[in-house]
């Protein structure tokens, strides 16, 4: 899923912001196919003498199993498909031009931060009208996420959550359970942090704690902690029993996110067990490389991290997955899901081409290439075995996935969620890195993500 997190702002082009941009088959959420400008025709499918159907997308890394798709689609019904990309840096300027133009494509790619806008403009369709059992065949967390005001207004795609990659070598080295860890901010150590420790080494073999440690050499570290809001922030918010937002404000600085926010600081800058946030504010995948170098024993992060991981390591080290770290109110996930919506405002001519186009995307039969292809885990809950079986030859069991998507917490759906963590970020990277504590910064960032977001 994520090429480079091109989101709205220099942080995201970090890979900061991992709520909107998180699932997208390229790597690092926003997927960056396409040209540089504008967009691409990628292809699609011919043959058919219905007419043709416009689909848009904002990575290339799926284009071809959706030709694989759209292939069968128009086999079967008789509507080609054309396929345009366009890259995620131009993809949501376009968008709300092309819509209020009328040339906005047929069926096109969605994420959970931007449909409220679509939705509330009439642009889209609600496609409980349109494929009325369609949700009971879908991921019900992505389904969650796009349902409103009583409609579900997208077919589910692809998808991510959370889990924990471990190095096999280091843990066992270090007497570490992966599937053990849990964290407790108001207890003076816990399994986290006594397995951060065991795994961070300085220089010269040192843990932290020991006489004479230098973190200034240390040349590996325990547990990934750092200002990414889909695999660290969210999780570990949710699993001290905070929530990140109510009624589409943030609620994340009551007294659980705080006194989370501040555990998670202090993981980086009191029990030294994780990277320096003067790394990781810069860097969003700085933990993800230092992973892939057997540098870091264990990384918290999505499937969107599995192609990286697996061409990186290669045959250097074996690693594997396991549960999300687990809190005071058990391990929690994020899910973030890319769906299909169709054109409210298409062509009266279009409308019997986009409901089949819609169906045929929410099949199983629909969404195969994207599991065969090792794309993302597909929206359609028959179709995700194939997923699991593409990593499973790999010798990677990514089941796990799956699993912490049955107890997710809730993701962001408010109508300016982009605006809010924009706002927001800048001063949680002031908290990892230490210059503010949790106290003072974290209802800051929630006046100021607020603000934002009813701008």
């Amino acid at each position: 899923m994520l090429n480079r997190r091109t989101l709205l702002s220099s942080f995201a082009a970090a890979g900061l912001l991992g709520t909107a941009a998180a699932c997208s088959p390229s790597g690092e959420g926003s997927g960056s196919g396409g040209s540089s400008s504008g967009g691409s025709d990628a292809g699609g499918s011919t043959g058919g003498d219905n007419g043709t159907l416009t689909f848009r997308l904002w990575d290339e890394n799926a284009v071809a199993a959706y030709e694989e798709s759209f292939a069968a689609f128009t086999a079967q019904s008789g509507w080609n498909v054309s396929i345009d990309v366009v890259p995620w840096g131009d993809y949501w300027t376009r968008l709300p031009l092309d819509v209020a133009s009328g040339d906005a494509a047929d069926v096109y790619w969605v994420n959970s931060a931007n449909y409220i806008q679509l939705k509330d403009s009439e642009a889209l369709l609600d496609i409980n009208e349109v494929i009325p059992d369609g949700a009971s065949q879908w991921e019900q967390a992505v389904v969650d996420l796009y349902t409103r005001d009583g409609g579900l207004w997208g077919v589910p795609q692809i998808w991510d959550s959370i889990a924990l990659f471990y190095n096999k070598g280091l843990v066992e080295e270090a007497g570490v359970d992966p599937s053990a860890l849990a964290f407790d901010p108001t207890a003076d150590s816990d399994a986290l942090r006594e397995a951060g420790t065991q795994l961070t080494l300085d220089g010269e073999g040192r843990h932290p704690g020991e006489d004479g440690f230098d973190p200034d050499t240390r040349a590996q570290f325990g547990f990934n902690s750092q200002a990414d809001r889909q695999a660290i922030i969210g999780p570990m918010l949710a699993a001290n029993g905070a929530r990140w937002e109510e009624d589409d404000k943030y609620t994340f600085a009551s007294a659980e996110g705080i006194e989370a926010f501040q555990y998670m600081a202090d993981l980086v800058n009191v029990a030294q067990i994780a990277p320096s946030a003067a790394d990781t504010n810069e860097n969003g995948d700085f933990t993800r490389d230092l992973f892939t170098q057997g540098k870091l024993g264990l990384f918290q992060s999505g499937p969107y991290s599995l192609p990286a991981i697996s061409e990186g390591v290669a045959d250097s080290f074996e690693w594997a997955l396991a549960a999300p770290v687990s809190g005071p109110d058990g391990p929690k996930s994020l899910v973030h899901g890319v769906v299909a919506v169709g054109n409210a405002k298409a062509d009266d001519a279009q409308q019997e081409g986009i409901t089949e186009l819609l169906t045929w995307l929410g099949s199983k039969e629909g969404q195969l290439p994207l599991a065969e292809k090792g794309v993302s885990f597909p929206g359609h809950v028959d179709a995700q075995q194939a997923y699991i079986d593409f990593w499973n030859e790999k010798g990677v069991d990514v089941s796990v996935f799956v699993e912490a998507a049955k107890d997710a917490a809730p993701a962001d759906t408010g109508a300016r969620a982009n605006a809010g963590l924009i706002a927001a970020m800048p001063i949680f990277q002031e908290v990892f890195i230490g210059r503010l504590s949790a106290e003072e910064g974290i209802p800051q960032a929630q006046e100021e993500g607020n603000a934002a977001m009813a701008e």
